[in-house]
């Protein structure tokens, strides 16, 4: 059995959140509240293999929720996630 502390959560999260690119590609997605792949690829200026992988980082972190609307990925921030790491780090940097 493999139990995942928020230790564990932190460093998933801010393993994602350590490359620019897919820090540009968040930003953007907090302006407009949602992209698609082909939008993203756009915003990141960088292949489209590249872009599946920072997007599968994002998701897999629980940064990302992706819905798929017929041929497309409709791709949101997962807010509570976001506020989930923001209070394990505030707990983790105040213990």
């Amino acid at each position: 059995m493999n139990i995942i502390t928020n230790e564990d959560n932190i460093v998933k999260i801010a393993k994602a959140l350590s490359d620019k690119s897919r820090l540009k590609i968040l930003g953007e997605i907090a302006k407009r509240e949602s992209i698609t792949c082909s939008e993203a690829e756009k915003i990141a200026e960088l292949s489209q293999p590249t872009v599946s992988h920072h997007l599968k980082i994002l998701t897999d972190a629980g940064l990302l929720d992706v819905v798929k609307n017929g041929r497309y990925s409709i791709i949101s921030i997962n807010k509570k996630t976001l506020k989930e790491f923001g209070d394990l780090i505030s707990k983790a940097i105040l213990i």
